[in-house]
């Protein structure tokens, strides 16, 4: 069986977690044997949530098949200039939409249009990554890097 569904990650897949696993209808609880990601886990906000939400997706010895780069769709957005720091922390009343508490106005008001997971998403190295992977439960059976690979491209393509 092969399954597919548009959305947001977390919201149609968080119900895994131990935490929320009251909450899931016994139907949506049905483990997957593999979860395969190309070009995927570099588009999370915040990679561990993921990397935690496959490994409870997962039947035990279940595979996560990771293909793609580290590329971080969300680096760089919700950024500190210089000058977005607060002087003292404790002046920040106004930290709405889940600001760092330690950011002036002035970034907020610029970056108010974005979902907070993304101004904490952490862009991590291929050994940051694989400890998490690690630190999740998962244990790597394979591992290749630097395969050549098209994102979106077709080697007989005009636009190369």
């Amino acid at each position: 069986e092969f399954t597919m569904m548009a959305g947001e990650f977390l919201s149609l897949y968080s119900h895994f977690l131990p935490n929320h696993s009251k909450h899931a209808p016994p139907s949506d609880k049905k483990k997957f044997h593999a979860v395969v990601c190309s070009f995927f886990l570099d588009t999370a906000p915040s990679l561990p949530h993921y990397l935690l939400t496959i490994y409870h997706m997962l039947e035990e010895g279940g595979l996560l098949l990771h293909f793609g780069p580290l590329m971080y769709h969300w680096s760089g957005h919700g950024g500190l200039l210089p000058g977005d720091k607060q002087q003292d922390a404790r002046t920040n009343d106004n930290n709405g939409g889940g600001h760092p508490p330690y950011v002036n106005a002035a970034h907020q008001r610029r970056n108010k249009h974005l979902d907070r997971r993304y101004l904490s998403s952490i862009d991590y190295t291929w050994e940051e990554f694989r400890y998490m992977v690690l630190q999740c439960g998962f244990e790597i059976l394979e591992e290749e890097m630097y395969i050549p690979a098209r994102y979106t491209g077709d080697e007989k393509s005009m636009m190369k």
